[in-house]
Parts: structure tokens; sequence; C-alpha cells
């Protein structure tokens, strides 16, 4: 019989009525704690950019002070809902990482400010090198009319580089869902097959953790990474933790069994898990 990951470090909630959970913080402890979870991590958004597109939703900012602000808030708030709880309640973010100097200044500065106890690397987006653009992968049909196949090939190429930017920088405890883009079929033939070969490289040779995202089973058959990857991965000895990306209380810990028999079959002896 095999052991099920009692812990999940990507989860997220509705703090303040901003950010894209769908349940509370105080529900979504609460679930954990009633499923015989060991810890919870929270980790909703932190997506800070000069040119973000405000318009899409509440919890992108362009104003490092503002995000600072409201991240205090939402730790705060989290702080008091953890002490009527015994489940051990980490305190994370998922951040969207972009290479330019200003972002890094930028966050940097942030991080500085908060009582944070692990960030997770992501990328939702696909960018104009310069970063002058950036549309949100699940915003699609706002890119502009003029979009042709070569620039989303240039913003595509963009966004595995950013995959791997978050994996060298050194700045994150593990990476979330970094082929998330496959889910809208994008990246999916061989002509990626390389560019995907080179992020796997750089995983191994960082020993970066990485997540196996369970969201994916639900929305489109399969996790992130797709199991090919997670297997090369696995099998290079690159650390590994399951992730259930829950926005609800019913998504807590979401097909952890199927990924655990996975991870058994190939022999997973790397696991990652915070020690704090």
């Amino acid at each position: 019989m095999i052991n099920i990951q009692k812990y999940s470090y990507h989860t997220h909630n509705n703090s303040q009525g901003l950010f894209d959970g769908k349940s509370s913080a105080e529900e979504m402890i609460a679930q954990a704690e009633a499923l015989g979870f060991e810890e919870i991590g929270v980790s909703n958004h932190l997506c800070v950019h000069p040119n973000v597109p405000l318009n899409t939703s509440k919890m992108f900012f362009d104003n490092p002070q503002k995000a600072i602000d409201i991240y205090k808030k939402m730790y705060n708030e989290l702080d008091e809902v953890a002490s009527r709880h015994k489940i051990k309640v980490f305190k994370g973010f998922e951040v969207d990482f972009f290479p330019s100097a200003t972002w890094r200044s930028w966050f940097e500065a942030i991080i500085k400010e908060l009582d944070y106890d692990y960030l997770i690397g992501a990328s939702h987006f696909i960018c104009a090198a310069d970063e002058s653009f950036l549309c949100n992968i699940y915003h699609l049909n706002r890119l502009p009319a003029d979009t042709d196949s070569d620039r989303m090939q240039e913003y595509l190429r963009g966004y595995w580089k950013n995959v791997q930017g978050a994996v060298e920088s050194g700045y994150f405890n593990f990476i979330a869902h970094f082929d998330y883009c496959t889910q809208f079929d994008l990246c999916t033939t061989p002509e990626w097959d390389e560019i995907k070969q080179n992020v796997i490289d750089a995983f191994s040779s960082h020993k970066q953790p990485f997540e196996i995202n369970t969201g994916g089973i639900e929305r489109i058959g399969r996790p992130f990474p797709d199991w090919n990857m997670a297997e090369k991965l696995v099998r290079r000895g690159v650390p590994v933790v399951i992730s259930c990306d829950s926005h609800h209380t019913s998504q807590i810990g979401r097909y952890f069994v199927e990924v655990e028999n996975f991870l058994a079959n190939i022999g997973c002896k790397y696991r990652f898990k915070l020690q704090k």
C-alpha cells in the first residue's frame, strides 16, 4: 500500500474579494484539516508588473506598494485563521516570473517586506521580449487582431524562456505547472521538443523542485507537466511535490492517489517538503 502525500502547498482562496479562489481561507484550512492533512500552504498569486493588464483581474498590480499593503493584510488574516486550527499552515505565493531588471527589483523589494514561508515560481503570461506587452494565456482572445503566427511563436518561445529563467533564478522553492500553456493546445507539436528538453535540462542541473499539478487531470485528463516530462525529471533525480492547485474546498488533494501510483511505478526517490 502506497503512502499518500498529506499536504499541499499550492492552494488559493478569495482573500479580500481580490484573489481567484472560490472558498475562504477558513473553509480551505478547515477542509484540509478534515481530510487529515498534516499541513497546508496558501499561495495566492503575486503578479506585479508595470505593464500587467489591470482590466483582466483584481489580483494584478502595477504598483509595488499597493501590492505590499494587500499582501500584508492577506497574511494577517491568514495568521488569525490559522490560530484557530491545529493543522500547520504555511504562507506562500505563486509568483509570476519575468526576467527584466525592473520586475526583479520590484519583486525583491516586495518580498523583503513580507513574512512568507515559501515561493512558487510560475508563468501565466506570454509577452514581448521587452515586456512592453503582456497577455495572460487565459485571455488570448484579447490579443491584438494583427498578431500573426510568427509573432505568436515569438511570444511562446518567450514563455518557455521565462520558465527556464524562473528555474535558474534561485528564487523559488518549486516551480508550478511549467507546461501550463499546453492546456490551450499550444506548444504540443514536435517542433517544441528541443525547447522543452532545454527546460528539463535546466531543472536537472539546478535540482530545482517541480510540482505535478493535478488540476490538469481535471481539466485535460493529465497533469502539468505531462506524464512524459514528469517521468524524465523524476528519473533525473529532480525533487517533486504533488500539488492540487485547489481554488475550492472540493479540490484539495484531488487525484493525489493517481499521481502517487505513477511515482511509485517509476521509482521516485526524491520528494520536496518544506522544512520549517
